[in-house]
């Protein structure tokens, strides 16, 4: 009979550098979402719309892969943790911009949207890290049932997500289709709109929280320091 081999210890397993994270499956998927979300880009200023929405919309579906590769293959990093956020920020700010450009009368909605978004993701992030946590999505739930339900329940997080990527897009689009299709759109955009409300509503609730911790630390540190 062969005898069994003895199970590998720590030091005998294979060290990973930094290069290996980089090459972790999640973190391609990223780099895929970057080259659609730049193909996406580069198509509004040319105006194609066609592609501009195929190409974003891969993306924004490919940003719910990443994280179940993640899980799967057990590679989940910090570095495609941050890079899953900010191409989630970026993609949706330069879409962003553009709707300011088309619809210029409500330009400073938009500007407001981004503002939104991304301070409290930023703030969010800063937070999680002084407190310690593993992960930006870990947070003081207790007084927020619709925070708690967006960020521990997958189903929920990808569904507002799409919905409200879904309502910027559908927004760009119909501004290009005349017809049946531009009412077809239309109609979508009405169904993506209270999702969008939704979404919007979740930033400014963690913008809040996530305050309310770095505050709540700064008060912590001053007290001991007394």
């Amino acid at each position: 009979m062969d005898k069994k081999k003895a199970p590998q210890t720590k030091s005998q397993r294979k060290m990973l550098s930094y290069q290996d994270i980089f090459h972790f499956v999640p973190n391609y998927i990223g780099y895929i979402r970057i080259f659609l979300a730049s193909i996406a880009v580069c198509c509004m200023y040319a105006e194609l719309p066609h592609l501009a929405v195929v190409s974003y919309a891969l993306s924004e579906l490919f940003d719910a892969a990443d994280g179940y590769f993640a899980r799967k293959l057990n590679q989940c990093s910090k570095f495609g943790e941050v890079l899953d956020m900010i191409t989630d920020r970026c993609t949706t700010t330069v879409l962003l911009v553009y709707l300011a450009q088309l619809y210029k009368p409500i330009a400073v909605v938009y500007c407001f949207l981004i503002s939104v978004d991304i301070s409290s993701h930023y703030m969010q992030m800063y937070a999680s890290l002084i407190s310690g946590v593993s992960n930006h999505k870990q947070m003081d739930f207790s007084s927020y049932p619709i925070l708690k339900a967006y960020y521990t329940n997958r189903n929920v997080l990808f569904w507002v997500c799409f919905g409200n990527e879904a309502f910027f897009i559908l927004s760009y689009y119909q501004h290009y289709l005349t017809g049946y299709p531009r009412y077809f759109i239309l109609s979508l955009l009405v169904i993506s709109s209270p999702v969008f409300a939704l979404k919007n509503i979740i930033n400014i609730i963690q913008l809040f929280v996530a305050s309310k911790q770095l505050a709540t630390h700064d008060a912590t540190l001053a007290n001991k320091a007394k």
